[in-house]
This record gives structure tokens, C-alpha cells and sequence, in this order.
């Protein structure tokens, strides 16, 4: 099949152009030709709320791929659309969402595809609109939709908020293409950790919807030997957090790396922790649960949207109510005693189950049956 994939991918930096570039490698080792295109300008600067869009010391002219399509640039929307269909005659066009401000330009480039013959235009939903998504972003998002032969989900609480719009849902798969990285003693040297902490890490970028204040509430309940690990580039007003780590005395047991992590960095912080924790005050899946099982992490998460789904309790993590400091503290204190190779056994299990081979297999499957 030939397939073409319009998003972005690194040197973009984030979860999405990491997965799009494990997308995009998945479906070619299933056999098929797959042709990417990505943004000369993804956000404008003023929608933007991070300090780069790149990976460090990377810009656009690092992209492996035809970077031709500016967000701002109807005529480039235009352009893309018509090339997938008149120069890669492509039988499946991929176009992943996650923010509504990107939809006038998947709307277009689907259009313009279709009018040239490209038989399927699939919708890969991320999220049903932006995360904090306002009411005009609702409309953006359904013009997109509705510009799309078939909507496709990570997660079943993104299809049942699409659910007028029939989507299949997969799942979120792991990421694999991280670094082995250091070993668990030398990553807690690295960040100063004490051999008889427990580590539990916050992991990505900082935003109101992941509830950190939660977790940093669950923490003042806890022994002071229970210390956490913040990485990830805040996208609102830190102060707020800050206020709540002083208030309670925690600025020993609270260690702030509050910038982007790179990709040969993630794996010192994954080493280091005793587990990952997802104290979300509502979501659809996450990356960072992907992230986490690849490195064979315990999660500790809100049971809200898709996050339990890799979750196989008390073996690769465990689920509390969302907004209860005390019960994630609780979970966060439990002792976990599985057998070692019980453990290993789940993690195996889940990671076969979410696999980026499976996935493809799924999507291929699915547009196959709907071509039919």
C-alpha cells in the first residue's frame, strides 16, 4: 500500500513527532511505501507557549522529509493536498490531529487530496479537540473531521467523544526508540538521589490538566524519604506550584529540572525513579504510560481516560480516583510485592500487546475492510 503521512516529525521536538516517526517506521517495515511531509512552520510563534519547537541545536533545516507545508499559508495547504494525489498517488493519506489551531490546514491538504484521487483520508485523533480547548476550536475540529473518510482514535474516551463520528479506536503503543541509558545506581547518582529514597517522577510538559498540584499535595504525606523528580518545560504560571512546594516545606524533597528532556537524557530519569506517576485531572491516553513501559516503569495514575489500559494491577502499576492527594499517596506508599518474575512477565505480556507492529497491523487491517 502507499501510504502518505502529513504531520509532524522531529526535528520537531515532543511526544507527537516521536510518534509519527515511529508510525511512519512501523507501517515500512510492514512492507509498505511511506512518503512524509511535514511543516515549514508548524505553530506561529505567538500560539506557541514553549521556548523552541526543535529538538536542541536542531531546526527545520535537519528534517529528513519534504518540509513544505506552513500553517499560516493556505497556498502551501493547497499545494501539499494536490502532491499527495498527483505526484505520490498514495492510497491512504494519514493525518494525525492533536490541536485545533493545525486543523485549517489538514482540512485543506484533505480536500485537495481527495480532489486528486486519494481514495482514503484517515483522521488519527490524538485528542477529540486541543487540551483547554475553547469553543471555536470545537468548530475546527469538526470541519476536519468532516473533510475525512474515517476518524481513528488512540483511546476509547477519544471515540466516545467522537462518537457521531464512528471512529475505531487502537491504542497508544510504546516507544522504543530510546537509549538503553545507565544503569538504576548510576542514573540516582546522576541526580543526586540517596540510596534509601523512593524516587516517584512527573514526567513531560507541565500543564493544568495533569494535575502536578495533586501530586505534590500526595507528597506531604508521605515519609521524607519519598522525594520527586520534576522534568518537564512548564507551560503555565510555575509560581502556583512553587507556592505549594513552600507552603508545605518540601523544597528538599522536590528536585525541579523544569526544561524540554532530550531524547538521551529521558532514560537517566526513567532509570532513576521508583515509578512514574500520572496524577491527571482528565486525559484520553498519554505518552508518558508508553514511555514508561518501554522502560519497564511502574505507573501510578488517575484512572481517567486510557491511562489504566497498560496497567496490570500491583504487577505494572496501579490506578487511583483522580483529585484524591491521599489515596495517590496511599498508592504511592503501598509496598508492591509481586515476585520479580511475575513482573517481568506482565511488562512482557503488555508490551507484545502494545507494540508498534500490532498497531500498524490493526491500521492496516482497518482501512483495508473499509476499502472493500
Amino acid at each position: 500500500m502507499r501510504i502518505g503521512i502529513v504531520s509532524t516529525f522531529t526535528p520537531y521536538r515532543g511526544g507527537i513527532a516521536q510518534f509519527n516517526d515511529a508510525m511512519a517506521q512501523s507501517l515500512k517495515q510492514a512492507g509498505h511505501n511511506v512518503h512524509c511531509t511535514t511543516w515549514s512552520r508548524q505553530y506561529p510563534a505567538l500560539l506557541f507557549p514553549g521556548k523552541t519547537q526543535f529538538e536542541p541545536g536542531k531546526s527545520i533545516a535537519d528534517a529528513s522529509m519534504p518540509a513544505t507545508l506552513d500553517s499560516i499559508s493556505p497556498a502551501s495547504w493547497k499545494r501539499t493536498g494536490r502532491d499527495f494525489g498527483k505526484q505520490h498517488n498514495v492510497d491512504l493519506l494519514l493525518l494525525p490531529f492533536w490541536h485545533a489551531a493545525l486543523a485549517p490546514a489538514l482540512t485543506s491538504v484533505a480536500k485537495h487530496a481527495k480532489q486528486q484521487g486519494v481514495r482514503q483520508v484517515v483522521a488519527v485523533m490524538h485528542n477529540a479537540n486541543s487540551h483547554d480547548g475553547k469553543a471555536w476550536e470545537a468548530v475546527l475540529t469538526k470541519r476536519f473531521l468532516g473533510a475525512c473518510d474515517r476518524v481513528v482514535t488512540l483511546s476509547s474516551h477519544v471515540s466516545a467523544k467522537l462518537k457521531s463520528w464512528n471512529p475505531a479506536t487502537l491504542f497508544h503503543p510504546q516507544y522504543e526508540h530510546f537509549p538503553k541509558g545507565p544503569s538504576s545506581q548510576e542514573a540516582r547518582r546522576q541526580l543526586g538521589l540517596s540510596e534509601g529514597d523512593v524516587a516517584h517522577l512527573f514526567f513531560g510538559l507541565i500543564r493544568p490538566y495533569k494535575g502536578l498540584g495533586v501530586l505534590i499535595d500526595a507528597l506531604r504525606h508521605l515519609p521524607s524519604h519519598h522525594k520527586l523528580l520534576v522534568a518537564g518545560e512548564c507551560y503555565e504560571n510555575w509560581s502556583v506550584y512553587q507556592a505549594q512546594i513552600d507552603e508545605h516545606g518540601l523544597q528538599d524533597r522536590v528536585q525541579l529540572h523544569l526544561e524540554f528532556i532530550p531524547d538521551n537524557l529521558v532514560p537517566v530519569f526513567m532509570q532513576a525513579c521508583d515509578n512514574v506517576v500520572l496524577p491527571y485531572l482528565d486525559a484520553s491516553q498519554s505518552g508518558v504510560t508508553a514511555l514508561a513501559l518501554h522502560h519497564e516503569k511502574r505507573v501510578v495514575a488517575s484512572d481517567v481516560g486510557d491511562l489504566g489500559t497498560s496497567i496490570v494491577p500491583n504487577l505494572t502499576g496501579r490506578l487511583v480516583p483522580p483529585d484524591r492527594p491521599l489515596a495517590l499517596a496511599e498508592a504511592l506508599s503501598a509496598p508492591w510485592h509481586a515476585q520479580p518474575a511475575d513482573q517481568a512477565m506482565a511488562f512482557r505480556a503488555v508490551k507484545d500487546k502494545f507494540s508498534w507492529s500490532a498497531w500498524a497491523t490493526q491500521l492496516t487491517q482497518l482501512v483495508q475492510s473499509e476499502a472493500q
